[in-house]
């Protein structure tokens, strides 16, 4: 069997492993101030998550705006406010508090905040502009509290366009998050059956060719 080379790049530092979240305060952040973005739902204050990341941003002295705007199927509206939030707040990165969905958004708001317009203009869909962003996403740190995506390093994002009802990829190579926290203790809150249904379908379902 003939095996085909390739080429693994991800910078992105990862800190792994149940309690990692309470090490958050040593790192270097890429930012003075940090737009805190999780659920509309408000699940990461019920759960203590939100609490417990701003004592790390308190002990690191980074200050903080909080964005809880993020529906389960996130849109491009929830980006465009964000971004809009985010420049009101005078923040320069973002922090992801999530899963999926919320660490998706992020990368959208840093990159829509960052050019002009909204951030459809730079969806390559039917309907979008399918512009070249002009400069790159702000940074990103993700902490999620589920596993499953993989959107904590990758380059990629997902956004549903109501208008239009489509959904659509994004992905710049700026959106690659700067660090990310993969701690168990985040995702005690999900049922076990839930947690165990992302990894099995991630990754035993066959994908087709394309």
């Amino acid at each position: 069997m003939r095996i085909q080379p390739f080429i693994f790049d991800n910078p992105v530092r990862v800190l792994f492993g149940p309690g990692q979240l309470r090490n958050l305060h040593k790192e270097k952040l890429p930012g003075e101030k940090a737009l805190i973005v999780s659920y509309l739902d408000g699940t990461a204050s019920r759960f203590g998550y939100l609490q417990a990341l701003e004592r790390e941003l308190d002990l690191n002295g980074t200050a903080y705006a909080v964005y809880e705007g993020i529906r389960e199927n996130p849109t491009d509206e929830n980006a465009d406010e964000g971004a809009a939030f985010l420049r009101e707040q005078g923040c320069d990165f973002l922090i992801a508090l999530g899963g999926g969905a919320v660490m998706d958004s992020a990368k959208c708001i840093a990159l829509a905040a960052a050019n002009e317009g909204r951030i459809w203009d730079y969806s390559p869909s039917k309907s979008g502009g399918k512009k070249v962003p002009a400069r790159d996403a702000l940074p990103v740190v993700c902490v999620t509290t589920s596993a499953g995506t993989g959107s904590e390093v990758d380059i990629s994002a997902v956004l549903t366009r109501e208008e239009t009802r489509e959904k659509t990829g994004f992905l710049h190579p700026s959106m690659m998050p700067r660090l990310a926290v993969v701690d168990a203790e985040l995702m005690v809150s999900i049922p076990p059956f839930r947690t165990a249904a992302r990894g099995w379908t991630r990754f035993s379902t066959p994908q087709k060719p394309w």
